[in-house]
């Protein structure tokens, strides 16, 4: 029992120290940079555009999203836009309606109050 758990503990560090041995980026003094440094500095707009295009696939996967979340807030804003417009003009109704039964629950109330009166008088 005591070999399993002590020869199972050698092997997972000797597997780790093998990971961290593999993942280690490689030192610059023996490599070189892929990319020369540029003698003059870009705009950020070429830099952006080379980042990109260095990315390749996933360059392409960025640039395609941006395109479409660009086209969907655009979509959004319309229908948001559209949407209050509706609201503003069903707010603008109901306040109409509002004051009609405003007026009406006033007339009830005066009637109320005057037939109270007169059973009053009465009684």
């Amino acid at each position: 029992m005591i070999k399993t758990i002590s020869l199972s503990l050698v092997a997972i560090s000797l597997l780790l120290v093998s990971i961290v041995a593999i993942a280690e980026p490689p030192n610059g003094e023996y490599y070189p940079s892929p990319h020369p440094p540029s003698a003059q500095p870009d705009d950020l707009i070429t830099q952006t555009v080379n980042i990109i295009l260095a990315q390749g696939f996933s360059g392409a996967i960025i640039v395609v999203l941006f395109g479409y979340i660009w086209k969907e807030g655009k979509n959004n804003r319309a229908t948001q836009k559209e949407n209050f417009d509706k609201f503003v003009a069903i707010s603008a109704e109901c306040s109409g309606h509002m004051a009609s039964v405003s007026a009406r629950l006033e007339n009830i109330e005066r009637e109320i109050e005057s037939t109270k009166m007169e059973m009053l008088r009465k009684g």
